[in-house]
């Protein structure tokens, strides 16, 4: 990042919803955020304007004021919270337009990052006025803080979906600071999906024929392959259920349950085998059809990894719930252990049906072998989370 050449413009919310003390904490971030840059006039560039209900033209500065990192992150600490009594986002993005704007450099990637705690008053002008932006060729970013910003008024302001951000406090704007800065910088990380916004959803095999030895291996997988992902509220959430003679919804793990990454994968880890005496494939996929799919992010994609080590017992009803799966917008991928053919527990044919697609299936000889197609997994399911991505933006 330290190569870039760039200007970034920070929209901030000052309204009184936000508080003095999470103020202080999106400053904070700003701060940790620009601190990965190298500042100066041939290099990074910042401005930033404070609004609530008006913008804070007193306090507003332009990418000539501070030309050093320690001045500009100075500035941005020393921020006044004015307040506001409403949220003018719209008149802020306008007084971009107007006033800094024209300052860009000419054949610079600019980028614009709004940081807003709700809808702004006037949704119609805040619309009307990004679209100007975007039409300029500005990238803008939004990024909205706790329940009381829509999912609309944010996709409104941003670029696409892949420029909304969401967490659930201002205490959590640290784990969105990352892919910002990828984003901002137009780095693809590797792999590329590390922080895109998906809904990834387990299906996992809790029958007898796997054992409590492999049950533990294959738990073990399932962790050090979401290692890979940011697991937060704004890029990657995990959901998760067993099935063996029926679903074993006790043990649920649905979306946004844990508050953390380390969470998460405590929880699964800490799943229990359930010894089941059949291996009902298909119940598992329907259970998430119906409990896991109304809680999908309209901007993100969807993804269903369904883990087994043997044959379903109703595999037409397999068949058609997989399918209705991928008509419900989930990508699905199948992932079997064991062996294939008529003297193997697995069936090429059921998981090329479970997956919709044979290269969406990835299959190893037994639970010790996991790890090594963990790679593959990875790349099958970016690849996915890549292209859903990219039908939702064209």
């Amino acid at each position: 990042m330290r190569e870039q050449t760039l200007d970034i413009s920070l929209i901030v919310d000052a309204s009184a919803s936000i508080w003095p003390q999470n103020f202080t904490i999106g400053l904070w971030f700003l701060q940790n955020f620009i601190d990965q840059f190298d500042i100066g006039p041939g290099q990074v560039r910042v401005s930033m304007i404070t609004y609530g209900n008006r913008v804070y033209t007193e306090d507003a500065f332009g990418f000539e004021k501070y030309t050093e990192k320690e001045e500009l992150k100075k500035a941005i600490d020393e921020m006044n919270y004015p307040s506001g009594t409403a949220t003018e986002t719209g008149a802020a993005i306008r007084y971009f337009l107007d006033h800094v704007e024209p300052t860009i450099r000419k054949g610079v990637r600019s980028v614009i990052i709004v940081l807003t705690d709700g809808n702004s008053q006037r949704q119609l002008v805040t619309k009307e006025e990004a679209q100007k932006a975007q039409e300029k060729g500005l990238e803008i970013f939004a990024i909205g803080v706790g329940h009381s910003v829509s999912d609309e008024e944010l996709h409104n302001i941003a670029s696409d979906g892949e420029h909304v951000f969401i967490v659930n406090d201002y205490d959590a704007l640290s784990d969105i600071q990352h892919r910002l800065t990828y984003e901002a910088c137009g780095v693809k990380p590797q792999p590329e999906c590390v922080f895109s916004p998906v809904d990834v959803c387990f299906v996992i095999d809790s029958s007898v024929s796997i054992g409590a030895d492999n049950f533990t291996l294959e738990l073990k997988f399932i962790k050090e392959f979401l290692e890979v992902f940011k697991i937060n509220p704004s890029s990657a959430r995990v959901a998760a259920i067993m099935f063996g003679d029926r679903v074993y919804d006790e043990n649920v793990i649905p979306f946004d349950k844990f508050a953390d990454k380390k969470e998460t994968l405590d929880a699964i880890l800490d799943l229990k085998w359930m010894m089941g005496s059949r291996t009902e494939t298909g119940a598992g996929i329907e259970y998430m059809i119906n409990n896991f799919v109304p809680h999908f992010r309209d901007h993100a994609a969807h993804v269903g990894i369904i883990i087994t080590d043997g044959q379903s017992q109703r595999w037409k009803f397999t068949q058609k719930a997989a399918q209705a799966a991928r008509d419900a917008g989930i990508t699905t991928v199948a992932v079997g252990v064991g062996r294939i053919g008529a003297t193997g527990n697995l069936d090429q044919e059921e998981l090329e049906h479970i997956a919709g697609d044979p290269s969406r299936v990835v299959t190893a000889d037994d639970f010790a072998q996991l790890n090594a197609i963990r790679d593959q997994l990875t790349h099958i399911t970016c690849h996915g989370i890549q292209a859903e991505l990219q039908r939702m933006h064209e």
